[in-house]
């Protein structure tokens, strides 16, 4: 009999840590970030932009390339940096401008792991965008975030 009440004690307590340390676990999410550049009616041949997490706990879990068969593979980063909460990405194409994007297009997605419940909030910079002669062109960039459906 106390045999069993031992066993049936260390149970409960098990199940009371076990519940105890799943309340108090962190809240792990994923979250999507789509970036676009706009080139306006100039082929994009050439881009280089930062990307930094400036509020909420978030590392950078993976690049993938943009929608235009011309970004379409991840670009250009380091990849110790992008263990980090700040990337600087690069692309170009030496493509003729019939094959390069025109206008506003998704020229890559960043996914983070977010942890905790706090905001997340990051800031971007387009360092440069050239045209397929090498040739500064303007350009502007914007940072979405994707909806979850």
């Amino acid at each position: 009999m106390k045999a069993l009440l031992g066993i049936l004690c260390v149970l409960t307590c098990a199940v009371a840590v076990g519940q105890q340390s799943t309340t108090n676990a962190t809240t792990v999410r994923f979250q999507a970030v789509d970036i676009y550049v706009d080139s306006g009616n100039s082929p994009l041949a050439a881009y280089q932009l930062e990307f930094t997490v400036t509020a909420g706990s978030a590392k950078i879990a993976g690049i993938e390339g943009g929608e235009h068969a011309a970004f379409a593979q991840p670009p250009f980063y380091d990849p110790k940096a992008m263990q980090q909460e700040r990337v600087v990405l690069a692309a170009y194409r030496t493509d003729s401008d019939n094959k390069l994007p025109k206008g506003r297009t998704r020229v890559v997605t960043i996914h983070l792991q977010v942890s905790g419940r706090g905001e997340l909030k990051f800031e971007s910079k387009l360092q440069a965008a050239a045209s397929s002669n090498g040739d500064k062109i303007k350009a502007e960039l914007s940072v979405e975030k994707r909806s979850v459906k």
